[in-house]
């Protein structure tokens, strides 16, 4: 499948990929312009458009993924390049895929990595019991904590609250996850957790914190 098959309203996932991390959201196609590249819906944050190139260190890179509908195959563009556009009053991604060549029938999901968080929080049972826990780090599918006593059981679902910062935007998080690890260390319970359900704040918390980590890689 080749780019200019999409067709406007069409159903796609842009990835954002920062060094380890990764970034995904589901948005729609616009059009597309003579087989180079495709106009999408952007990614809002708190009412405003988000655009992940402005103030951007190098090693950001996109990739573009769709259901290809003749084969129903997950199909993937990539080293795309991505311009926040506004046209007729409205904000687009301007993707561009000029090199996009022939595509593969099906592309493999990336493994997103962790972000360091080393923040205070609290965990919040099915039973109502909430307990103080130090968050250690995340990612779509994972979360790590200490906490001080054994409260929780591998099986155990959780809701892990947490507040930081990234970006120059305020994130109050509440996840759940389901607990599948648990070790006494020294400071306390390590426990570890599947997520259940992510949604756009998680997404954008990790995207942005990637963003933090590689601005500051950058001035080293």
């Amino acid at each position: 499948m080749t780019i200019d098959k999409l067709v406007a309203g069409q159903v796609v996932t842009l990835e954002i990929l920062i060094g380890d991390s990764s970034f995904e959201f589901k948005t729609e196609v616009i059009g597309t312009n003579n087989g180079t590249g495709a106009l999408v819906k952007p990614y809002i944050y708190n009412g405003t458009v988000v655009d992940f190139t402005q103030g951007s260190p190098q090693g950001l890179s996109f990739c573009l993924h769709c259901i290809d509908p003749v084969t129903n195959g997950r199909v993937v563009w990539k080293n795309l390049s991505v311009s926040l556009v506004n046209f007729k009053g409205i904000d687009y991604y301007a993707i561009d895929a000029k090199a996009f060549g022939k595509i593969a029938a099906s592309s493999e999901r990336r493994e997103d990595g962790r972000v360091i968080v080393k923040k205070p929080g609290s965990a919040l049972m099915e039973d109502g019991r909430r307990f103080s826990v130090s968050v250690l780090d995340i990612s779509d599918s994972g979360i790590s904590f200490i906490g001080n006593s054994f409260r929780v059981t591998i099986g155990d679902v959780v809701e892990v609250n947490f507040a930081d910062e990234a970006n120059n935007s305020d994130f109050s998080l509440a996840v759940k996850a389901r607990i599948v690890r648990a070790e006494t260390e020294r400071n306390g319970v390590f426990y570890a957790g599947k997520i259940l359900e992510r949604d756009n704040k998680l997404l954008a918390y990790l995207c942005f914190k990637g963003l933090d980590r590689r601005k500051e890689d950058s001035l080293e």
